[in-house]
């Protein structure tokens, strides 16, 4: 058996770019997590093979268990919507999951609300 990525977003652009990278390579089990797997984007993930689940990253027990059996996770959290100190409490439960379900490699993208921060207008 295959080792288990999982992608956090996996319906967002970024998620796809490295759920797209992962199947072409067809050396991991991808498991995505989605807010919506009936969305037209998760559907289309899970008919090219993508395992589709369900998971809110403000909750540590779903990230927990979304990350069973993982090797590697790509996280993303959403500072677009809620701001710092939501999007660390985020990271910090995709973190602590991780760690707690002995994932191996953990790569962490983010970025600062660009807008927010700005002095151009």
């Amino acid at each position: 058996m295959k080792p288990v990525i999982v992608v956090v977003g996996a319906t967002d652009q970024q998620g796809g770019s490295v759920i797209n990278a992962l199947i072409n390579s067809n050396k991991w089990t991808v498991r995505g997590l989605s807010r919506n797997i009936s969305s037209e984007g998760s559907q289309k993930l899970i008919a090219n093979g993508v395992q589709i689940i369900s998971c809110n990253i403000d909750c540590f027990d779903e990230c927990v268990e979304a990350f069973k059996d993982a090797y590697g996770v790509f996280a993303m959290t959403n500072y677009w919507e809620c701001g710092m100190t939501k999007e660390y409490e985020q990271g910090m439960n995709m973190v602590n999951a991780a760690k707690q379900q002995g994932v191996r490699h953990f790569i962490w993208s983010s970025l600062p609300d660009t807008k927010a921060i700005s002095t151009v207008v």
